[in-house]
């Protein structure tokens, strides 16, 4: 429209029904000016309003194909499913999702162009779209200089999701209680596996296995597929339930990487998947630490004195038998205590030769009963009425003893993990659970798994592998 006086004058007269003075004419020019100005604000408001709503419904789509892009970087499939040249799939993918997510027409919109911007580059995807909004009422600026100029706007936007490298630690139960189920768990276990075979040079896997003792079968690395289903395959179930040991180790030396100087955009997701079907029974302990003539029995931790003869390491636990015995770490042997005979875990004294013992026989001086973290039992008192030398303890209260230690440091060592940054998943099948301590190792209800018979187990592994391989940062 060509603002010009006689313009404004017929304008005026058209809504009012008067005509313009001249002595007026100045007055009236101001008005029809105003008003005009007025129009041509609510017209630009109208029409940013409609970019606005154009430009969110244009990142949502450019969003959604920088993340499915991000999950796809390994797909080895994607250029034959489009039917591209080398390395385009992702690309192709990338424009499908995001045109599938935007309707032509939205808000006079035409249809999307979008692609990814430059490369992959370390582990990162962008994703521009680009459309034209047509204009209505901003048309009415317009005149016979300017046609056209006003009838569309270039909206744009841009998204993108990094894919981040992921560590996980796999630790699986083996105790004796799994003798029935342990096919099922294994056939679970190597479908966790395989579901990262598309990722296995970026991503990191390690395997432990628990009963009495703790084994490192895999320690996390890349390309793991093969070499982890053939251990998984060879886990055989008997023994005790050390869960303790089993989440120690997994931030052992063969375990997660550290990442407490890392910068938090940088660091490696990592996830602890644990599986049980019991309680704890047992724990790792520390045994004769001065070499002293007599084994004495003190708090536990991951052996770094001598890893071929084993010592000062032991296992202890939870059995009701007066001939309970003390277990080797690495390969859940009885023990052998200083003269040849096997040494009695129950054995509870001052730690002395026969000779000069109180009890008057050989005993085991039991000095984590003093530790200022494992002295005392799961209610937080001393063992009631027995001492860190009484002769002979109660089986009973010994076994109690060891059972609520082995859950206290199970507990312990998850939430170290989780206080480092790991996510930790749990899994418990049967009905001889402690549902509640697996909720409290665990990081939260949706990290919380149980199945009820172990034909379920597979389908769990695969949905935590699922869910695990969507944890994606956006950019």
């Amino acid at each position: 429209m060509k603002f010009d006086f006689s313009t404004i004058t017929r304008w005026f007269r058209c809504k009012t029904g008067k005509s313009v003075r001249n002595e007026h004419g100045m007055f009236a020019v101001t008005t029809a000016l105003s008003l005009a100005a007025l129009f041509g604000f609510i017209a630009l408001g109208v029409e940013a309003g409609r970019w606005y709503i154009v430009r969110a419904e244009l990142s949502k789509a450019v969003d959604a194909a920088s993340l499915l892009g991000a999950r796809n970087i390994s797909n080895p499939y994607l250029d034959d499913f489009f039917g591209v040249g080398a390395g385009e799939g992702l690309n192709e993918l990338v424009k499908a999702v995001g045109e599938a997510n935007f309707v032509p027409g939205f808000f006079g919109a035409d249809a999307p162009v979008i692609a990814m911007t430059g490369q992959v580059v370390d582990g990162k995807v962008i994703v521009s779209g680009d459309t034209d909004v047509a204009n209505y009422a901003a048309r009415t600026l317009e005149s016979s200089s300017n046609p056209g100029q006003y009838a569309s706007t270039h909206v744009g936007s841009l998204g993108g999701a990094q894919k981040r490298d992921v560590e996980i630690m796999l630790v699986l139960d083996r105790s004796g209680s799994m003798s029935q189920e342990i096919g099922d768990l294994r056939e679970a276990a190597k479908s966790f596996v395989d579901y990262f075979e598309d990722s296995q040079s970026e991503d990191k896997l390690g395997l432990i296995s628990y009963s009495t003792a703790v084994k490192v079968d895999e320690p996390l690395a890349h390309n793991f597929v093969d070499d982890m289903k053939i251990k998984i395959n060879l886990m055989s179930a008997s023994g005790w339930t050390n869960m303790e040991d089993a989440i120690d180790q997994a931030d052992g030396p063969s375990g997660f990487t550290d990442q407490s100087n890392v910068p938090g955009d940088q660091r490696v997701q990592q996830f602890l998947v644990f599986f049980t079907d019991g309680k704890p029974t047992a724990f790792r302990a520390t045994y004769d630490p001065n070499s002293t003539p007599y084994r004495l029995f003190t708090r536990g931790g991951i052996n770094k004195v001598n890893e071929t003869t084993h010592e000062p390491d032991v296992v202890v636990a939870g059995s009701s038998s007066s001939d309970a015995r003390l277990y080797d770490p690495y390969d859940g042997s009885q023990l052998p205590n200083i003269s040849g005979s096997y040494a009695k875990q129950y054995g509870t004294g001052d730690g002395l030769p026969d000779s000069s013992s109180a009890c008057g026989y050989y005993t085991m001086k039991w000095w984590i009963i003093q530790d200022p973290d494992y002295g005392k039992n799961y209610s937080g008192s001393p063992i009631s009425g027995y001492g860190d030398e009484h002769c002979s303890t109660p089986i009973n209260s010994m076994v109690k003893y060891v059972n609520d230690q082995a859950k206290q440091m199970a507990l312990d060592h998850a939430q170290e993990l989780k206080g480092s940054g790991i996510k930790v998943y749990t899994i418990g099948l049967g009905s001889s659970l402690d549902e509640e301590l697996l909720a409290d190792m665990s990081s939260g209800e949706a990290f919380t798994y149980l199945a009820p018979t172990s034909g379920e187990l597979q389908e769990l592994f695969q949905k935590i592998a699922k869910n695990i391989k969507l944890r994606l940062i956006q950019v």
